[in-house]
């Protein structure tokens, strides 16, 4: 394993914020684990054979108006990765500067992840573009929590667009995009929900959860699915135990 607190040379120019390198392979009697970081920083957990488990968490304060935050994981053939955030993300009121906030993920064949994000936070002010790009190899899969929250405790919330885009060899598995402003929401978009909550699971996941509760269920064409629910407030909706339900299918179901 690498740790460093410094750039990495194969990292793109970006603005202050911060760039992050996971990346996971098999090895003689334990997984190959490179993490490398700068603003945000990536620690290692515990590892195994074609295994790994990270924490990630922010070196400084994030996320600011003019960031630039850049988070690239790459994960081999048949190994695993379970990624856990510590703390959440608060996107600050950024005086009319954008952040941006991009996620690139690379999963070889019969690679699994498990992503399980704490909320993203855009507070008054803020202006944020936020993108996922996951790439499936033959017989991958992926699990990813995601929250995102319009606004602190007493808040409207600031501006977002967060873009998902799923592919596999096949093509576009999944492809979002969400535009709202805590400040001016939009009939038929969020409303007057601030949180909105998702499991998406993507690839050779298996089944959805008997048992969603309120939450929405989209099947995807090609295996997968999205559950999802929104509210006005964060503590009136948990998928922990959904989450948690979708991670045991997934297992199974790469299981021979």
């Amino acid at each position: 394993m690498t740790t460093t607190t410094s750039t990495p040379t194969d990292a793109v120019s970006v603005r202050p914020g911060g760039h992050a390198l996971i990346t996971v392979a098999p090895g003689a009697r334990r997984a190959r684990v490179g993490l490398r970081g700068a603003g945000i920083v990536p620690w290692l957990v515990s590892r195994g054979p074609a295994s790994a488990s990270v924490a990630i968490g922010a070196g400084g304060a994030l996320l600011l108006g003019g960031d630039a935050v850049r988070l690239d994981v790459r994960v081999a053939a048949g190994c695993s990765l379970a990624i856990e955030d510590v703390g959440g993300t608060v996107a600050y009121d950024g005086e009319g500067r954008l952040a941006t906030w991009d996620v690139n993920v690379s999963l070889g064949p019969d690679a699994r992840l498990v992503w399980r994000a704490l909320p993203f936070i855009v507070a008054d002010g803020a202006l944020v573009e936020r993108s996922m790009a996951l790439s499936l190899g033959p017989g991958a899969s992926a699990i990813v929590r995601e929250t995102l929250v319009l606004g602190r405790t007493g808040e409207r919330g600031g501006g977002i667009v967060s873009r998902l885009g799923v592919e596999d060899p096949l093509g576009p598995v999944l492809v979002e995009t969400l535009r709202v402003r805590g400040d001016a929401p939009v009939p038929g978009v969020l409303g007057g929900h601030r949180v909105v909550d998702s499991v998406i699971a993507v690839g050779d996941a298996g089944d959805p959860p008997a048992d969603h509760g309120q939450a929405s269920l989209l099947r995807l064409e090609r295996g997968g699915y999205v559950v999802r629910a929104v509210a006005k407030d964060a503590h009136t909706i948990d998928l922990d135990e959904l989450t948690e339900a979708a991670v045991r299918e997934a297992g199974a179901a790469s299981r021979p």
